[in-house]
């Protein structure tokens, strides 16, 4: 009995309870001019899964593969480069969405002619860059979502303390936003905007922003 659990534990791949499904995308950073910017994809206006939205490259992680590889993957699926065109830098802190998946982040630097990148036009409508300077310099506009449960008719409050009563959490989700030019960037790939130019921030590397004076 005891071996057949020890089996069973150490052989479960953990994951993050309540978890339905894992991402990993890739903060594109690429040098134009001198200065490093970011680079975003507007997703392809035919695709089911929002068009046209602003993003990053990512998506799914296959069963097989590590988050790592997944970012690297989807981004020369997405851009049409080779994963030696990627010069992976490490991972930031993940994002914990409100609908069941989580969404590693990572950061990379993309070795190649912004001008050349050869995209898929079956999942990119085309991409375009933002210096790093303008998130410095701009603040983003955060909306707070009140998150609360909707109980069901026949939840049994006579099981709890208190009843209906009893003081239920709420979760407070925020939703960020980025003007630029005639781009508006909002929603989880402003949230990771938004942390890797607060680690800039909080780390004073102004050096890394531009290379020229």
């Amino acid at each position: 009995m005891i071996d057949t659990l020890i089996d069973l534990i150490q052989g479960h791949k953990p994951n993050t309870s309540g978890v339905r499904r894992q991402s990993s995308v890739l903060i594109p950073l690429i040098l134009r001019d001198g200065c490093w910017h970011l680079l975003f994809e507007k997703r392809a206006l035919t695709l089911k899964s929002q068009p046209g939205e602003i993003c990053f490259p990512g998506g799914s992680i296959e069963e097989i593969e590590h988050s790592r590889e997944a970012a690297i993957r989807e981004t020369c699926e997405e851009l049409g480069i080779l994963d030696s065109d990627i010069q992976l830098i490490g991972q930031i802190d993940s994002i914990l969405t409100s609908f069941d998946m989580i969404i590693h982040c990572f950061v990379g630097i993309i070795k190649y002619d912004f001008d050349k990148i050869p995209f898929s036009k079956d999942e990119v409508d085309h991409i375009f860059t933002v210096p790093v300077q303008y998130f410095v310099k701009h603040q983003p506009t955060t909306y707070i979502i009140d998150s609360k449960f909707k109980l069901s008719d026949d939840f049994p409050y006579q099981s709890i303390p208190e009843g209906k009563n009893y003081n239920f959490k709420t979760m407070k989700y925020p939703v960020v936003f980025y003007d630029y030019e005639d781009y508006t960037i909002w929603g989880l790939t402003a949230r990771m905007t938004e942390q890797f130019i607060n680690m800039l921030e909080q780390s004073h590397i102004d050096a890394f922003i531009c290379d020229q004076p």
